[in-house]
């Protein structure tokens, strides 16, 4: 009889064992969203979190409208995970956070591109940096110049002197204002829409997705312009703290953004660029296309020597751009790694 209890009491201790192991283990992502609960982002994970805790994470979303509290939340260790932009990602992990270098891609095509070597096996100790890792990355939409007035979009001479709202931690932009001879504004995400709408600023940049939630139709109004020169490629980026996801988890959450993410978040990309009227498009080509991605590249160049993009990523996206259009000038040139 004793034999067959303490065979019993194994046996139990096994099940609760087992039982505890199977139970899903719950994780918080603080996801940022400039329009809230309701917004766009949000709605992009819920299939995610259904996803995930098939994986055995039980993930609870809370969402922020202040892009700069989810990251001090996060390097607090008060969120698990957290969804950011890719400029905000860079403090967490170089490499992911400079995909969304100025001019580093011009179509949808070319960001996939990049995204599908990110979530490669060969790039998974790129997406790693200390504690933190790059979980997923998705497309954001095609980063615009937004103006009051179309004429200020002329020329590089025309932009110069105007004001231009730039976030205060994207350094890139700061730069692009500074060689156009425009003068930089310091902003946030929350606060660039109103300053141009009231026109405290004369131009901001800003992807289709922020169009109608921020209502930049006030601030275009009806002598406004939207260039359709490709500034960048915004990104949404997840990054997790390591160590309490299990081992494998980044990797299956990268390609799943890839491959159930990817078709979703560009079907939501494409409408917004849809939203912009055309009248208030201004057709950049010719000589000034040559001009603004001249200035670009100039740019890139100047942040590479300084090392604030990383190496290995800029490389990267000269390798595609010139992958696709190898007549490009900067093809031919040692600049940017290559």
């Amino acid at each position: 009889m004793a034999r067959l209890f303490a065979v019993l009491l194994a046996a139990g201790l096994f099940f609760l064992s087992s039982s505890a192991y199977s139970a899903p283990i719950k994780r918080t992502l603080c996801l940022f969203d400039p329009v809230g609960a309701n917004g766009m982002v949000v709605q992009q994970f819920q299939d995610y979190l259904i996803w995930a805790r098939s994986k055995g994470v039980d993930i609870q979303l809370s969402a922020y409208t202040d892009e700069g509290v989810v990251a001090k939340d996060l390097r607090a260790g008060r969120c698990d995970a957290a969804g950011l932009t890719g400029i905000r990602t860079k403090q967490f992990v170089d490499f992911a956070g400079s995909l969304d270098m100025v001019g580093g891609l011009q179509t949808y095509a070319q960001q996939r591109t990049a995204i599908q070597v990110m979530a490669s096996d060969k790039a998974a100790d790129l997406m790693r940096q200390g504690r933190y890792t790059v979980a997923g990355v998705l497309p954001g939409g095609k980063v615009y110049l937004f103006s009051r007035e179309k004429q200020f979009l002329d020329s590089l001479k025309a932009a110069a002197g105007k004001k231009v709202a730039v976030i205060g931690y994207d350094r890139q932009a700061s730069v692009v204002a500074n060689v156009a001879g425009a003068s930089p504004v310091p902003a946030s995400i929350a606060s660039f829409g109103p300053m141009f709408n009231n026109h405290s600023v004369d131009m901001a940049y800003a992807p289709a997705i922020a169009y109608e939630p921020l209502e930049l139709y006030k601030g275009l109004g009806e002598t406004g312009g939207v260039a359709d020169f490709v500034l960048g490629m915004l990104s949404l980026q997840m990054v997790i703290i390591t160590d309490r996801f299990p081992e494998n988890f980044a990797a299956a959450s990268r390609r799943y953004a890839l491959n159930q993410g990817w078709g979703r978040a560009m079907r939501l990309v494409e409408k917004a660029d849809q939203t912009i009227p055309s009248r208030y498009w201004v057709h950049i080509n010719g000589e000034r296309e040559t001009k603004y991605r001249r200035m670009l590249g100039d740019i890139r160049q100047r942040l590479w020597d300084e090392g604030w993009y990383n190496h290995r990523m800029q490389h990267l996206l000269k390798k595609i751009r010139c992958d696709t259009n190898g007549g490009l000038a900067e093809c031919s040139t040692a600049g940017e790694g290559g």
